[in-house]
């Protein structure tokens, strides 16, 4: 046989197999299309449309592709949804350009039912929630998801090695106006797949192949809200059972005088930045099947937040903000965190006053906070929430607070004690003039030591404050000028220090009648405010007035009762 016949051969059989091979495709990629649509009809979604533009199946690196893939809501429920009219409160919309599963094993498939797959390529995937603002008040009871009880008769094993992602949006929609509350960031990412391991005849459970999950450069906007939330690294370590978040960020995209300045009231503009965040044993079961939030702990290193508030604007006087234990008891959902730490951190905040020129500033520095037992679950609520914290307040004085919220139903009063180590007086003046229009000029607080009680509507308590040589003057509530009496009142009537020439301490009282549009942060603030005025003021409330008056009020009941005997 000649070479050129040889030659002539060996391209005949390869041009042979080439077309095999395509015809293959092809057969394969119609019986795919074919058997997918079927799926798809039988499925019968109720306001749902499903669609795949095209699909295609290679045998030449053994790959499915589908093309333009739709699921949607008809226009009939989006009409319904937007006049209220439907039974859910929500729909949702998904859009995949292309979806590939590249490397598909054939033989295991072919011989032993084993599905494995090396790679799942999804583009482009835009996923919408559409919301007509309404609460969902179905009672409707959503089928629990059981990962380690997945039903399967056609397959006795599946197998994906990696998952890749690419251009990511999510979108939230008010489906009346069409406006986006929501939208991330495209996001491109790969991460390790899953398999599918027997347990039992014709059930599974679903397994990570990878010991560490990981998604890197998470970015997420909230165009109406004017914030971007963002997380360098998002890694769950499944041998550690552990998920770690790094550099966490929720930052307002505007200065944060211009977003204060757009609020109709003086709400909160806050810049949060939290180095790492580590959260153990997430019981994922309970979150997928809706049955709530389960976490044995979280630790925040690093956590560093900013709050600016404008108080020239108005208070919403239609607010009525619950207290922390009062929320947790009052949460549908279940909810439970065994403790949340937070070390190494730090907080300011800033208020901008009417008539003041300069700001009110407050901070936080060395902050560490530990709260146990953050439930809504009744079987937990017979223990207190409990939060203790240190911090170095105005970065110069140690101060521990320690508060205990009662979870349990019949219980609403809640207890909070203090200790403020030695300062200077002037280390507060950034807090005293501008909210009090007092300035220390001289003053050096020994300690402060505060208890007390207080439940939604009023506080009381009690607190020692040893300082000696006070020095301050005061300035005019709308301006910034020396007001020349009250300066005179407490150079000449105040008292200058306690314990006083006679040695004895003088005990202040506590007492605040709660805003009730106010929050949880004011609420103390004012409460241990009273207590420094009354420490101070010649006139003030002590320990020992309140038992003289107790004891006049007494005598005199006491003489009302033997007058009518």
């Amino acid at each position: 046989m000649s070479f050129n016949k040889k030659h002539k051969i060996a391209i005949a059989i390869v041009l042979s197999l080439a077309l095999i091979l395509l015809s293959g495709s092809v057969i394969i990629s119609r019986i795919i299309s074919q058997k997918v649509v079927q799926i798809l009809e039988d499925q019968n979604v109720e306001n749902l449309h499903v669609s795949i533009e095209k699909t295609k199946f290679s045998l030449f690196d053994r790959s499915l592709v589908f093309n333009g893939v739709h699921i949607s809501p008809n226009d009939s429920a989006m009409l319904k949804l937007q006049n209220n009219k439907l039974d859910k409160k929500s729909l949702h919309k998904i859009s995949i350009s292309r979806l590939k599963f590249k490397g598909i094993h054939l033989m295991p498939l072919l011989f032993s039912k084993h599905l494995n797959i090396n790679k799942l390529i999804i583009d482009d995937p835009l996923y919408q929630h559409f919301t007509n603002d309404e609460k969902d008040t179905s009672k409707g009871a959503k089928k629990p998801l059981k990962l380690d009880s997945i039903r399967i008769e056609e397959l006795k094993g599946f197998q994906l090695d990696i998952i890749k992602v690419t251009n990511l949006k999510v979108q939230v929609i008010d489906a009346i106006n069409k406006d986006i509350s929501f939208e991330n960031k495209p996001l491109d990412f790969e991460v390790s797949g899953f398999k599918l391991e027997e347990i039992a005849a014709y059930y599974f459970k679903l397994v990570p192949v990878e010991d560490v999950f990981e998604m890197t450069r998470i970015k997420v906007e909230f165009p109406k809200i004017k914030y971007l939330f963002s997380i360098d690294a998002l890694k769950y370590h499944f041998g550690e059972d552990h998920l770690q978040i790094s550099n966490l960020k929720y930052k307002p995209t505007v200065n944060k005088l211009t977003l204060a300045n757009s609020y109709i009231y003086n709400t909160d503009v806050y810049d949060l930045d939290i180095k790492e965040i580590k959260l153990y044993a997430i019981d994922f079961e309970k979150i997928l099947s809706n049955k709530g939030l389960f976490i044995d702990s979280i630790q925040l290193s690093q956590l560093n937040m900013e709050i600016y508030k404008d108080k020239r604007k108005p208070f919403d006087l239609n607010k009525r903000p619950k207290l922390p234990h009062q929320k947790l008891k009052t949460l549908k959902m279940p909810f439970l965190i065994h403790k949340i730490s937070a070390n190494d951190s730090e907080l300011i905040y800033e208020e901008k006053l009417e008539h003041k020129d300069v700001l009110m500033k407050v901070t936080m520095k060395d902050l560490n906070i530990n709260m146990f037992n953050i439930t809504s679950v009744k079987e937990y609520r017979n223990t207190p929430l409990k939060i203790d914290l240190n911090t170095q307040l105005m970065g110069k004085a140690n101060l521990n607070v320690d508060l205990l919220l009662p979870l349990a139903d019949d219980q609403n009063t809640f207890f909070f004690s203090g200790y403020l180590g030695p300062s200077k007086m002037t280390s507060f003046d950034s807090a005293a003039i501008p909210a009090l229009g007092l300035n220390v000029l001289n003053g050096q607080i020994e300690n402060i030591s505060f208890q007390g009680s207080a439940n939604n509507f009023t506080s009381k308590g009690s607190m020692k404050m040893l300082y000696h040589d006070l020095e301050a003057e005061v300035f005019k509530k709308k301006t910034a000028e020396k007001n020349d009496f009250l300066s005179w009142s407490v150079k000449n009537l105040v008292h200058k220090s306690n314990p006083g020439n006679n040695g004895e301490v003088r005990e202040a009282t506590m007492k605040f009648e709660r805003v009730m549009y106010k929050g949880f942060g004011n609420f103390l603030w004012k409460t241990l405010q009273n207590g420094i005025v009354n420490s101070i003021a010649p006139f003030g409330m002590t320990t020992e007035k309140v038992a003289a008056k107790k004891k006049r009020q007494s005598k005199r009941e006491n003489r009302k009762k033997n007058r009518k005997d």
